[in-house]
């Protein structure tokens, strides 16, 4: 079980039926890795919240679809956010930061 987040795309407006590689996603995600009572859905699909490296160093939170887990993933123009705090406290434990804002929806991939 995990906290459902929404889509945003650009200019703030909340994204629905966004279409990932032909599948399409109605409203958000749920986040499996944040405890929360929410089970996925066909509304909002199983994601994870990510924190990379890339070159440079600087710490990077990606969202990730489970069905992309294992692939390379690049932005698609969305981001994801909820005002649950319990995304805000994952965020916080994986960069190790504070963090207030939106994540990447990492759901391209060629």
């Amino acid at each position: 079980m995990g906290i459902q987040v929404n889509i945003y795309k650009r200019g703030g407006e909340e994204a629905y039926t966004v279409k990932v590689n032909g599948a399409g996603y109605e409203k958000g995600f749920t986040v499996i890795n944040a405890e929360g009572d929410f089970e996925p859905s066909e509304e909002y699909p199983a994601a994870e919240l990510v924190m990379e490296e890339p070159i440079g160093g600087r710490k990077v939170l990606r969202l990730i679809p489970v069905s992309k887990k294992g692939k390379w993933t690049m932005f698609g123009g969305k981001y994801a956010a909820t005002s649950d705090s319990r995304f805000g406290e994952l965020c916080e434990k994986l960069l190790g930061a504070t963090f207030y804002g939106a994540v990447a929806v990492h759901d391209f991939t060629e």
